[in-house]
């Protein structure tokens, strides 16, 4: 039997559309993002939803991800979804973001969704390597 973390979560769109990574709470999202010590704020949201716009209609590579995160009090579910090219420097990510009610050391225990944002992929990786982080599949 395959396990879940062995599949490799990448696919290739098409015909890239803005309106399937739209925001939603971004300020909730960066709230805790801050919160769990990642370097962004809200300009950050505005330049990568301006950035990602400008591949609207091409083609786009997404490589997905998960990452479960201790906070100050709260464990994190943190979804991303790397937009790429090869020929260029995309450098955006969705993240998504929720909140574990009972965290029990299973990835699939009841959560909370805080909501999800457009950031550049290098400073959510750079503050996500500062993290605790309790699970991930990559």
């Amino acid at each position: 039997m395959m396990k879940l973390k062995q599949i490799l979560k990448e696919f290739t769109d098409l015909n890239f559309e803005m309106k399937y990574v739209k925001d939603k709470n971004p300020n909730k999202v960066i709230d805790v993002l801050q919160d769990l010590g990642f370097g962004l704020g809200r300009g950050d949201v505005a330049a990568a939803n301006k950035r990602l716009k400008t591949y609207e209609g091409g083609k786009m590579f997404k490589h997905m991800q998960y990452h479960v995160v201790q906070g100050k009090s709260d464990v994190y579910f943190i979804y991303q979804t790397q937009h790429y090219l090869r020929d260029s420097d995309v450098d955006v990510t969705k993240v998504s973001v929720d909140v574990y009610d009972d965290y029990k050391q299973k990835t699939s225990d009841k959560r909370t969704e805080i909501g999800n944002v457009l950031v550049p992929t290098k400073k959510f990786l750079k503050g996500l390597s500062r993290l605790n982080i309790l699970d991930k599949a990559m």
